[in-house]
């Protein structure tokens, strides 16, 4: 079953601050991007209903709250 992405109400209503939008690079790893970013891998998960967190496909848009 496929998780929903958390929409921007949604992801507005997580502690505030400021939103991106990270487009995922061929080589990127979910690890690779939040310490990138400076957020927790965890994080990335939870905002983007990721199921699993060793798949990531190339182009996919990941929404990143800080």
């Amino acid at each position: 079953m496929e998780k929903e992405v958390l929409n921007d109400e949604q992801l507005d209503s997580v502690n505030g601050g400021s939103r991106i939008t990270y487009t995922v690079q061929s080589g990127d790893t979910l690890e690779s991007i939040a310490k990138r970013l400076g957020v927790s891998a965890k994080k990335l998960e939870e905002w983007n209903k990721i199921e699993d967190p060793n798949f990531l496909m190339v182009g996919q848009p990941l929404k990143v709250k800080f």
